[in-house]
């Protein structure tokens, strides 16, 4: 797994209103640019952000990324905060080796 990869596509997604809303509406379109592996890319596509946790992804670039698309589609924070903790709570504590 790339873990530095997920977190560059994280980081790309999150940076102008413009990348979030092509992210959202065209995600295969979007990580065409990006070397990801098979199963990288379909927790991308499928937006499975407890599938990219316990791949390693660091959690402070997902939750951005998981906030700013949850904002865009109305979706309150208590909901999004409760969503983020149901998606990554099966997969404990992160791995910050490097």
């Amino acid at each position: 797994m790339s873990r530095g990869m997920i977190d560059i596509v994280l980081y790309d997604i999150d940076q102008t209103i413009a990348s979030i809303d092509r992210f959202a509406t065209d995600p295969g379109g979007f990580l065409d640019a990006y070397r990801l592996t098979e199963d990288e890319r379909r927790a991308l596509e499928t937006w499975d952000y407890g599938s990219l946790y316990a791949m390693g992804a660091h959690p402070f670039l997902l939750f951005q990324v998981v906030r700013s698309l949850a904002v865009r589609d109305g979706v309150a924070m208590p909901q999004i905060i409760e969503q983020y903790r149901e998606a990554i709570s099966p997969h404990g504590a992160p791995d910050y080796i490097t």
